[in-house]
């Protein structure tokens, strides 16, 4: 526990099930919005397919249908759409969440401070097979694109791949 204090990054998960074997494909979608900064759900889905790819996932579909209004809050439509096509596909788990908090914190320093969900469910019945969320502030000069990356990974690692996590 000190020790993610130290780090600026705590992750609580919870487990249901067996680990995913590595050859398992993934879809990724947008993860819902709940920040005030518009497309972090598509930015965190962006880096969480690239780490997922980084630790051995080699079966990773990032699903991201175009933005209409890049300025929207409400990424629902074109999630609901990245769903629809994920579904469609040949994928045996969905990967999914919310972003919480994604931004630059006010003050002097002006730190990020990024806050994610994550949830791994199973492609054919949508039972949720692994969860977790994480959440850091940056320190200094750290940029929002870093601070992100660091959530993501730790919550990457937390995952239970065969190849990866654990």
């Amino acid at each position: 526990m000190a020790l993610a204090l130290f780090s600026g990054c705590a992750v609580m998960q919870s487990e249901e099930g067996n680990p995913i074997p590595d050859d398992s494909t993934f879809a990724v979608v947008p993860l819902v919005n709940l920040s005030q900064t518009p497309q972090a759900g598509e930015q965190a889905a962006s880096v969480l397919a690239a780490i997922l790819r980084a630790k051995g996932s080699g079966n990773v579909t990032l699903y991201l249908p175009q933005v209409r209004d890049p300025l929207l809050f409400d990424n629902s439509e074109q999630r609901q759409e990245a769903i629809t096509q994920a579904r469609s596909g040949n994928n045996d788990y969905l990967v999914s969440g919310t972003v919480e908090e994604w931004r630059y914190k006010s003050g002097l320093d002006g730190e990020p401070a990024v806050g994610v969900t994550l949830e791994i469910r199973s492609a054919d019945d949508q039972r949720i097979v692994w969860s977790g969320t994480a959440a850091r502030t940056g320190w200094g000069r750290e940029s929002l694109s870093v601070a992100a990356h660091k959530v993501i990974d730790e919550l990457a690692d937390a995952m239970p791949l065969v190849s990866g996590g654990e």
